[in-house]
């Protein structure tokens, strides 16, 4: 429903029910005739009017986008205004329209008296106006904070997602340099692969999240291209769970994961490692677990660009829900654990 349209029904509607009451009140006591109907009447278009105007003259002074302690004095203006108005129309219209009231003089306590009636009707009238104006601008506001939240979470996430291909292009390069004199023909085909890597990388990096097998494609191709770098020295073994292949998750967050392990185990080893990738499903979660030769160094799992990355982005997409963890196992191993909410 339209906040304009909502209004004219409260508006007419909460006059309607005030003056049938009063025409009930007043009807009991000195009679119901067609006099006391128009007295009605006329303070049904009366009341529907002034307030009318008031709220418009809020609107177009901005007073209804004061703070509290500002408005209240504005207000309380304009709530004794209008009830003088109905004041003087009223002490009028009830000595034309009902003759018991003509036969009362007017003097001060008469006129104090409408006066006073009048504030208590049109003041309800402004706390119940301003009070849904000010629940509505806190429902604005809020929803205003979250679209922004929303807004610079995703302005995170995209500035995440660019560090990665820089990294890993690097790291990527660093590996295929020390083959060229080696072997030409293998740094050939490792430059072949690292095309259709990048490019697979950009198409992934539009995208919020993937399933799994095509993740743990881009993690093959870069597996490929570090096998050729340390052949024989480098085992690979991949275990996935066939419910898992389409679960969502955070595109090159794997590969960045797997690139840390080569980068900060397999490298260090003489004898090379190995790097063991598994996932399993539970009712609540994707579980990845990336077992790897080596030894976690504190300064890798505090300030490593691999884990800082995953921690922000798993954070800005899953809130608390997911969960990450890295540690030393033993047997020279370094266990990291994902738990994705899905």
């Amino acid at each position: 429903m339209k906040k304009n349209t909502l209004y004219w029904i409260c508006q007419i509607g909460s006059w309607l029910l005030f003056v049938l009451l009063e025409y009930i009140g007043y009807g009991n006591v000195y009679g119901y005739n067609q006099l006391l109907l128009l007295n009605v009447v006329i303070n049904f278009f009366a009341g529907v009017i002034l307030t009318h105007l008031y709220r418009l003259f809020i609107i177009k002074t901005s007073w209804i986008n004061l703070p509290v302690a500002s408005l209240i004095p504005r207000a309380v203006l304009g709530i004794v205004f209008i009830s003088i108005l109905m004041t003087l129309l009223n002490i009028k219209l009830d000595r034309m329209t009902i003759p018991l009231m003509s036969q009362l003089p007017i003097d001060a306590i008469l006129i104090l008296n409408y006066l006073f009636t009048w504030c208590k009707y049109i003041l309800f009238w402004a706390l119940v106006y301003h009070l849904f104006q000010y629940w509505e601008r806190s429902l604005e506001a809020e929803k205003v904070k979250y679209q922004l939240q929303a807004t610079i979470k995703e302005n995170q996430y995209q500035n995440l997602k660019t560090q990665l291909n820089p990294h890993f292009l690097f790291n990527s390069l660093n590996s295929i340099r020390t083959l060229v004199d080696v072997d030409p023909t293998i740094s050939k085909e490792a430059i072949t692969r690292l095309s259709n890597l990048l490019r697979s990388s950009l198409q992934m990096s539009k995208q919020r999240t993937v399933a799994l097998k095509r993740e743990i494609e881009t993690v093959n191709d870069y597996l490929s291209i570090e096998k050729i770098r340390f052949d024989e020295r480098l085992q690979i073994i991949i275990n996935l769970s066939a419910e898992t292949l389409d679960t969502q998750v955070p595109p090159m967050m794997l590969q960045t994961l797997v690139e840390n392990a080569v980068k900060h185990g397999i490298s260090k080893s003489k004898n090379g490692g190995q790097i063991i990738i598994s996932s399993t499903r539970s009712k609540f979660f994707l579980n990845i677990e990336i077992i790897n030769t080596g030894s976690l160094e504190p300064t890798v799992s505090e300030t490593g660009v691999g884990i800082a990355n995953t921690l922000e982005r798993l954070q800005i997409l899953y809130d608390s829900r997911a969960h990450f963890s890295i540690e030393n196992m033993e047997g020279n191993k370094v266990l990291t654990k994902i738990n994705i909410p899905i």
